[in-house]
């Protein structure tokens, strides 16, 4: 996936659940204190929420696909109702970004892309226009400053972050770290998928003949081969071969997180080694066989509350936030005089 794509595809995640468009023209579907939603406004939203679904992978045929497409339906003009409303608010509060704000924010994105027709050629291919852009921009804006505003008071006590802790502790325990070294050959297994969700792509073997070139790697190991030369020679994992084998978590890390990072058959080996042996026998995953060398393990350990204080004094703040904002669309939302005709034709 190039560069372009992958921002693209990124900011279609923000732009499919973070902006409304509202309009006339068609059938008033919603209303929100008097501002419609048309269901062109629906529709709209949904072909862009349907394509960018089921170029994921999802299926709408049938009659459970067409289930899922209601239930998506129903879920989009409630976000699209919501949506209207923090505009409105946003405004009221004199929070909601200007034309000029708007214009240079979307000159960035565009920028991002390289050149405009490489921005053009992205939109054209998600359906997306250049006023999608802007809705989004407009809308993303606006909770953002609207949200700074609500909560600008909310502040955390050296009590509230003690007892974060006490009634937390489960949150804050350093997992089980491994440190390893491994091989893979692959084999075809027509059970693996990849992370798009689609077929893994062949390698040409069964796997038979996988566990045979994984043994016979084994038995260079005992003739006193070297691990990570032989990794770089023969392993078939592209994100470890260079490193000689060595397994890194996504940040780039090692040693890594138990149960995070690689498959359970793979972490129940490592750890049943001593630090500095390999596995003498081939190791079975759904990725293929592996062999695997352990050069570090350490405890899951409980963190104290001095080790966890700076995590809570960064991530409390958040959550609390959080908290007020939701309280305060709530308030706003019962007061707010609002129409929906789907959610009217299920009651």
């Amino acid at each position: 996936m190039g560069k372009n794509l992958r921002m693209f595809t990124a900011l279609m995640i923000i732009l499919v659940f973070s902006f409304t468009v509202t309009g006339c023209g068609s059938k008033t579907i919603a209303s929100v204190n008097g501002e419609k939603i048309t269901r062109e406004d629906l529709d709209k939203r949904m072909d862009k929420e349907k394509l960018y679904l089921e170029q994921q992978g999802a299926s709408f045929s049938g009659q459970e696909g067409q289930m899922m497409l209601k239930a998506l339906e129903k879920q989009t003009l409630e976000k699209m109702i919501e949506q209207t409303l923090i505009a409105q608010i946003a405004k009221e509060e004199g929070v909601y970004p200007s034309k000029s704000e708007i214009d240079k924010q979307v000159q960035q994105i565009i920028g991002n892309f390289g050149s405009e027709a490489q921005f053009e050629a992205a939109m054209k291919q998600y359906n997306y226009t250049l006023e999608d852009i802007k809705q989004k921009v407009s809308f993303e804006t606006a909770y953002t400053k609207l949200h700074e505003k609500v909560t600008a008071d909310v502040k955390v006590s050296d009590a509230e972050i003690k007892k974060y802790y006490d009634d937390n502790k489960e949150q804050f325990i350093d997992p089980v770290k491994i440190g390893a070294r491994a091989i893979l050959i692959k084999y075809d297994n027509p059970n693996q998928v990849s992370m798009m969700g689609q077929k893994a792509p062949t390698v040409g073997r069964d796997e038979e003949e996988a566990k045979e070139i994984a043994a016979g790697i084994i038995k260079e190991l005992n003739s006193g081969a070297d691990f990570e030369k032989l990794a770089k020679e023969k392993s078939e994992d592209a994100g470890s071969k260079e490193d000689g084998g060595l397994i890194k978590d996504i940040q780039g890390n090692s040693p890594y997180a138990k149960d995070i990072v690689m498959p359970a058959e793979f972490d129940a080996a490592a750890i049943g080694l001593k630090v500095g042996q390999y596995t003498k026998e081939p190791v079975k995953t759904n990725s293929g066989y592996y062999i695997i060398k352990l050069e570090s393990l350490t405890e899951e350990k409980q963190l104290s509350f001095e080790e966890a204080r700076a995590q809570i004094e960064q991530t409390l703040p958040i959550v609390k936030k959080q908290q007020k904002f939701a309280e305060y669309i709530t308030e706003i939302k019962q007061k707010a005089q609002i129409e929906n005709k789907l959610a009217e034709e299920t009651m």
